[in-house]
């Protein structure tokens, strides 16, 4: 990369942001003053035909004018007085600041604005979003930075790689999800945050909980032992009690929501916080709390509860604001609710439950509703019901399509 700069190839460098980067042709273009269609073309073969053209785009990218790492020094001729050696690099154009507070707090509120509506929209349509925003931050980043400005930076990128790991999972790539998760990991280490670090974890332990392992409880012990926000708390404790449950380890699961209970439901003081600084699906309201301990109630055969609480949640999503309606959360509520009412043995209220669960509509049926119904399914072979009711139940179950 410098004997590329030192020679004024800004072709090369350009190639190696797009392999070795996650900056997009765009944000390329319009540091280096170029367009998109001529990144386009530097990347199968094409180079900048003029000298001063290859030194602008460098200097846009964020280069020093002079990089003399690979210049030849003569050397001196026999009895010739020492020179002073010149530095290879301007101090000045190292301290380079491309982002302003304006410009940090432009990209910060598209953030909030993204993490809001992950609550109550379907994520397949905010992902394009979230990857402009992700590249931008980035192309600010890679311009040059002072290191308040950097950090932050770095912290909207690892954030957004969270909102796509949520993405990624709700659609049912676990593998995407997992690599999204590594980036927002690396984010959080370099920049040292916590809570960006707490969110990440946490978002580990629940795609665990959702796969066919024994995993997630280990490291939802593991996790609970990071720097918390309450919010943060109350979810991995949260995902610790239902894997504990599904593991059949009721005394942990029955701690863990007794805690869960107890623990405060106050807003962090940390203004670094997610679910106080970003807010939106970094947030663990008590309807959430509600679903989770339903669910965690239905594994543990506790029906009358989990009845309960999964109407507490259904009934607080339904008549709350629309922007604070989570629709993955509110369609497994649904199937908590079956689930109680198939423990019980309660045949039309199951049925009911059901028909309310086939009027999601079908971008809102995230792929983890496909586990939940196959619990159900299972669940039914051991409900107190007629041989009648149980066939009625399976034939309404089965009806349900999930996209």
């Amino acid at each position: 990369m410098r004997r590329a700069i030192a020679e004024l190839d800004a072709a090369t460098v350009i190639r190696a942001l797009r392999q070795h980067t996650d900056l997009g042709q765009v944000p390329i273009a319009r540091l280096a003053g170029i367009s998109q269609a001529k990144v386009s073309d530097i990347e199968k073969g094409g180079v900048l035909a003029s000298v001063k053209r290859n030194q602008q785009a460098l200097q846009g990218m964020g280069a020093p004018e002079h990089d003399t790492a690979f210049t030849h020094t003569p050397t001196p001729a026999p009895g010739a007085p020492p020179s002073v050696a010149e530095p290879g690099t301007d101090i000045t154009k190292l301290l380079i600041d491309n982002t302003d507070d304006y410009a940090l707090a432009t990209l910060e509120l598209q953030l909030t604005s993204l993490a809001s509506a992950y609550v109550s929209s379907p994520s397949q349509p905010l992902i394009p979003r979230v990857r402009a925003l992700r590249d931008t931050a980035l192309g600010h980043y890679q311009a040059g930075a002072r290191p308040r400005h950097a950090r932050e930076l770095l912290v909207i990128v690892g954030t957004c790689e969270l909102l796509l790991a949520y993405a990624a999972h709700d659609n049912g790539n676990s593998a995407r999800a997992l690599t999204h998760l590594e980036h927002a990991h690396r984010c959080a280490d370099y920049t040292e945050h916590p809570h960006l670090h707490s969110w990440t974890a946490g978002t580990r332990t629940l795609i665990a909980d959702w796969q066919p392992t024994p995993q997630a409880l280990e490291l939802a012990d593991r996790v609970e032992r990071l720097d918390h926000g309450p919010q943060s708390f109350a979810r991995i404790t949260a995902i610790k009690a239902r894997a504990a449950a599904r593991r059949g380890d009721h005394t942990t699961a029955r701690t863990a929501l007794d805690q869960l209970q107890t623990h405060p439901h106050e807003a962090s003081e940390d203004p670094e916080d997610l679910s106080t600084k970003v807010g939106g699906i970094f947030t663990f309201p008590t309807p959430k709390r509600d679903y989770y301990t339903a669910s965690t109630l239905v594994l543990l055969g506790e029906a009358q509860p989990a009845l309960a609480h999964s109407r507490a949640a259904i009934d607080a999503y339904e008549s709350g604001p629309q922007a604070q309606r989570s629709y993955g959360d509110l369609t497994l509520a649904r199937t908590d609710l079956i689930s109680a009412h198939l423990l019980l043995g309660d045949a039309e209220a199951a049925l009911a439950a059901i028909n309310d669960l086939a009027r999601t509509p079908a971008p809102a049926r995230i792929q983890q509703l496909r586990s939940a119904l196959a619990s159900c399914t299972q669940r039914l072979t051991h409900a107190p019901l007629t041989a009648a009711e149980s066939r009625q139940i399976q034939d309404a179950l089965a009806q349900l399509r999930i996209p």
